[in-house]
């Protein structure tokens, strides 16, 4: 029972060192856009962009590169971190993209929805792809971990190392 005590408490120790002690190298920008404004940051290979002629978009790098862009009062919101790209870009509703992870890319284009009531969701890790392209109304995921969701159309997919799905209305890859 001892001998499990102690390695518990310095699997612990080691955890909590490693938590604090992370490496200072990580880079990360944020883009902040209100109506009629376009910004970018670019700090080595992190990078982030944020327009919005009406609306809000948000974009954030950490150590990846985040894209927002909003149309006619979308909220748009664009991740990506340790060398995932996500993109968003939405006409009304709430657009939202994360990759996480290296060669990651999550992109989510929605059209206008009636009363802006539309969200799409993408969400790529590792290396896999994620798309939500309205305007097809397509729903696209490849690799091991990824995930896309129109809340208008109902299109979604989802890519895990154990297999892909597709919801009935969801284009194919």
């Amino acid at each position: 029972m001892k001998l499990i005590s102690a390695i518990m408490c310095s699997a612990v120790a080691v955890g909590a060192w490693s938590a604090v002690t992370g490496t200072a190298s990580a880079t990360d920008v944020h883009c902040d856009s209100g109506e009629g404004r376009d910004i970018t940051v670019v700090d080595g290979r992190t990078a982030c962009r944020a327009a919005a002629d009406s609306g809000y978009a948000r974009a954030a790098g950490f150590d990846g590169v985040g894209y927002a862009k909003a149309t006619a009062g979308a909220v748009a919101l664009g991740i990506g971190a340790a060398g995932g790209i996500g993109a968003s870009q939405g006409v009304t509703g709430v657009p939202v993209a994360i990759g996480l992870g290296p060669d990651a890319y999550a992109y989510t284009s929605i059209d206008a929805a009636p009363g802006g009531n539309r969200l799409g969701i993408t969400v790529a890790m590792n290396g896999s792809r994620a798309q939500i392209d309205s305007a097809e109304h397509s729903a696209s995921c490849l690799g091991s971990a990824a995930f896309a969701w129109d809340s208008l159309s109902g299109t979604g997919c989802a890519a895990t190392p154990v297999g892909l799905w597709h919801t009935a209305s969801s284009a194919l890859p």
